[in-house]
């Protein structure tokens, strides 16, 4: 599961040889953005819960998703923490743009053996 580490400053090579595949690229409690990524997302770690609000200190509004794996999963987005919208397949190469939302929680439900990048501000 991506968990993020509140770091300030946060420095960290996005594109590092971290031993862990599953990590937050950055937290920034002053610019209010956290990153989530895992580069290996596969059945045993879904799904996949990332506490925004936790992470940020608040609901985030904008950002994306994006598929950099070979499969596909599935996102959905709570304002609460509590329910969920709806499901949304994203498959390889895609990117989810998200605008103008309240954005709570994330789950990221396993398809097919992926990768994602997500930025949320």
């Amino acid at each position: 599961m991506a968990k993020a580490i509140h770091q300030i400053p946060v420095e960290h090579d996005e594109h590092d040889s971290d031993a862990s595949a599953k990590r937050v690229v950055s937290v920034s409690t002053l610019g209010r953005s956290v990153s989530y990524e895992d580069t290996n997302f596969i059945e045993g770690d879904s799904p996949s819960l990332l506490l925004v609000g936790d992470d940020l200190g608040r609901n985030g509004n904008s950002g994306y998703i994006t598929n950099d794996g070979i499969g596909s999963f599935t996102v959905e987005i709570s304002d609460d923490s509590l329910q969920y919208g709806g499901v949304h397949t994203i498959k390889n190469g895609e990117t989810l743009i998200l605008e103008g939302m309240s954005i709570n929680k994330i789950r990221i439900t396993w398809v097919s053996n992926s990768s994602y990048r997500i930025l949320i501000l």
